[in-house]
């Protein structure tokens, strides 16, 4: 369960968010809906501990985040989260396995077991004939893949995607969305997607409507 408990942000004297309330039960599919600048990104932001609340409480499986110390967060988020950026921000010097790897190398594993886990997840996702690659040498499908491979590479229980089929052709923002579907029906996680695009209303269990910073509805997806 995550819960955001009168949660609000501000830049400076700009307010972002405002009085947010929510309940994301374990194991949902759910849609943060809203426009461009409507806050959804931010609230994606506070709920995966990029950022944090100005004022309010976060609590992910009964823990309070906001009560624990810098390296517990690094510790508590390294693991129960993982997070597939818009524009997937693969770093260009590394190989794609090693991109994949990021999360293990942080959390101090050794070079053999991050291999072992990127060889499966690449195997998993159909990329494991660019593992070898640099970023620049494969498609955008297989780089959306890579990024979707090391967001679950600490096998996270909360998978976040902020606006993950912004800029893509249709074609594209379809496989994206399908990739998100199986992850969320083969691993159990709750996945929270960020986005205003009309697709992935279709696969949510749950739609929660953010309009200038405010929780402003909830309705379950057809």
């Amino acid at each position: 369960m995550i819960k955001l408990s009168e949660v609000n942000k501000s830049y400076g004297k700009k307010p972002v968010l405002m009085d947010v309330n929510l309940e994301i039960p374990k194991g949902e599919f759910v849609m943060l809906r809203g426009r461009s600048g409507s806050g959804k990104s931010t609230l994606l932001n506070i709920i995966g501990g990029i950022e944090p609340a100005t004022s309010g409480e976060v609590s992910i499986e009964g823990k309070n985040v906001n009560n624990l110390k810098a390296k517990e967060r690094v510790d508590f988020y390294r693991h129960k989260v993982g997070f597939i950026f818009q524009g997937f921000y693969l770093q260009p010097q590394l190989s794609v396995m090693e991109n994949i790897g990021l999360m293990g190398t942080f959390a101090g594993m050794k070079r053999s077991e991050r291999e072992v886990r990127a060889r499966e997840l690449a195997k998993q996702l159909g990329i494991e004939e660019v593992l070898d690659s640099k970023p620049a040498e494969i498609s955008g499908g297989q780089a959306e893949r890579a990024c979707a491979a090391r967001a679950l590479f600490m096998h996270p229980e909360i998978i976040l995607a902020d606006e993950p089929t912004n800029n893509l052709d249709p074609e594209n923002a379809q496989n994206v969305i399908e990739m998100l579907k199986q992850i969320w029906q083969d691993t159990g996680a709750t996945v929270i997607v960020a986005s205003h695009d009309p697709m992935v209303e279709k696969y949510a269990t749950k739609v929660v409507k953010v309009s200038e910073g405010r929780v402003t509805d909830e309705a379950k997806a057809k």
